[in-house]
């Protein structure tokens, strides 16, 4: 007969098992926000869980305020264009229904102002010696820049599943920035000296070179999104956003401000 004996486990051996248990439970605790019944979130399928991805989306510029160019050519009102907006996020979730959402990117703001204006120059007419007259231009002054962007939010998930608000500071950076002036004589009959129908100057860097340049951007603001699963650990994240500037582009043009209206896309990965 081949006899079997069965041990009991000493007590260091039940301590650990102990221990180990616990150590579970309490981190499954941590995690928390299981929904009753043990019935999974599809929107949320692991609680607290980070998420990070890429970015996209296009905005409408608007831009305000009086600024003078190079030319001496002062405009004011608004002016308007498109821009571009790409990078990563973090989305670090905080307790089941508030995270914290920081993106990085690059952002371009593109405005385009004109206006219409009538100066007194000297014409020549041959056989005629030359005369003064009041001739009309139409004159536009295009800006564009390129900006490093770090966004900070805080993100709130809304009652309705998949919907969430955020809001935060935005602090971008000027890399690149160009100003394009064109100009046209718009009174029938005239034209420049070399025949052609307009002057165009083309300038890089006349945020640094010409005026007082802030070299940063500050703006607060405002997103509205709605995320859509795809799996249970990738989903996507259409956004609309507003964004607000705290401060000038240039600080000798205090009102010299854009304001950014954009919608933008998430690709969530669930870590």
């Amino acid at each position: 007969m081949l006899a079997i004996h069965a041990h009991q486990p000493g007590k260091p051996v039940i301590r650990l098992i102990s221990f180990l248990f616990l150590l579970l439970l309490f981190g499954t605790t941590l995690r928390a926000g299981n929904p009753p019944g043990g019935e999974d979130d599809i929107l949320r399928p692991v609680p607290f869980r980070l998420h990070v991805g890429p970015y996209a989306g296009v905005g409408w510029i608007a831009s305000n305020g009086t600024f003078e160019t190079v030319c001496q050519c002062a405009y004011e009102g608004g002016g308007n264009g498109l821009g571009f907006q790409f990078g990563g996020f973090v989305d670090y979730p905080l307790s089941g229904d508030v995270s914290l959402m920081a993106t990085l990117g690059l952002r371009s703001i593109r405005a385009s102002h004109d206006k219409n204006q009538t100066r007194v120059e000297f014409l020549r007419f041959p056989p005629e010696d030359g005369e003064f007259y009041n001739v009309d231009f139409a004159l536009e002054s295009i800006v564009q820049m390129t900006l490093v962007e770090l966004g900070i939010y805080g993100k709130w998930d809304l009652a309705v599943r998949g919907l969430y608000v955020a809001a935060g500071g935005e602090i971008s950076v000027v890399i690149d920035d160009s100003i394009e002036e064109t100009e046209r004589i718009i009174t029938p009959g005239i034209t420049y000296v070399d025949g052609s129908g307009r002057e165009q100057t083309s300038m890089d860097d006349p945020l640094s070179r010409f005026y007082d340049d802030t070299g940063y951007r500050l703006a607060a603001a405002a997103k509205l999104g709605y995320i859509i699963p795809l799996t249970p650990a990738v989903s996507i994240a259409p956004e609309v956003s507003l964004s607000f500037p705290l401060t000038p582009i240039v600080s000798e043009f205090q009102d010299w401000r854009m304001t950014v209206f954009q919608a933008q896309v998430y690709l969530r990965f669930a870590l």
